[in-house]
């Protein structure tokens, strides 16, 4: 039995992809983005943001299609966030059972865990798999019965708070903050402690250290 499990978020801690969310959403919708900045869109899912964009529901379903495809088009390895690789392929080294829970549409977490290049078979809950996505807990809750943890087992690397929230609500204390160059308008107050990298997490401290730098 695991000593730990962990649960990643995926934009913003996998992949360091808010700038280019946005920059989609600025080429498709130029006129529906004016005044908008991107950190006014941080941790809502896509239908939330087409929402707050003010795009009629009824034009939802293609325009999510245009804006996953030129996003999946723009995504490269350059942007995964340092030491995330790594780690991710140290975990699965040590049998370390962990899993990702994000609001993004399933087809942006696939292309985003596919920057990793690691044959993941781990669960996944996207924001196509829960009605209800974060800041509720369900995505949280529902992941935990994926790994078969317990809230007091397990780790969450967060870079919203909205998420930090959706985990904590779901009975997870130990969540980390990891901030971006986009996370200024963030305060973490809920979060276990704000990390600058994944080695000052003491979980992962002796399998980082196992890593061949």
């Amino acid at each position: 039995m695991s000593s730990f499990y962990a649960i990643f978020d995926i934009d913003g801690v996998i992949v360091d992809s808010e700038q280019l969310h946005f920059d989609v959403l600025k080429t498709l919708l130029p006129e529906q983005t004016k005044g908008v900045t991107p950190e006014d869109l941080i941790g809502l899912s896509l239908k939330e943001t087409l929402l707050r964009l003010g795009i009629d529901t009824k034009q939802h379903e293609q325009i999510t299609i245009q804006i996953v495809s030129a996003y999946k088009e723009q995504l490269m390895p350059r942007y995964l966030r340092p030491g995330i690789r790594s780690l991710i392929q140290s975990l699965i080294e040590k049998h370390v059972p962990f899993g990702f829970v994000s609001t993004a549409p399933r087809d942006i977490c696939l292309a985003n865990l596919g920057t990793l290049e690691l044959h993941l078979k781990q669960p996944l809950i996207s924001g196509d798999d829960i009605e209800r996505t974060k800041p509720h807990p369900d995505p949280y809750l529902a992941m935990l019965q994926c790994l078969g943890a317990h809230p007091d087992q397990t780790i969450v690397i967060e870079d919203t708070d909205l998420g930090i929230k959706a985990a904590t609500a779901a009975g997870i204390r130990r969540v980390y903050g990891w901030p971006h160059a986009l996370s200024n308008t963030e305060n973490y107050g809920a979060a276990h402690k704000v990390i600058g990298s994944l080695d000052e997490i003491d979980a992962f401290d002796t399998i980082l250290k196992s890593i061949t730098k």
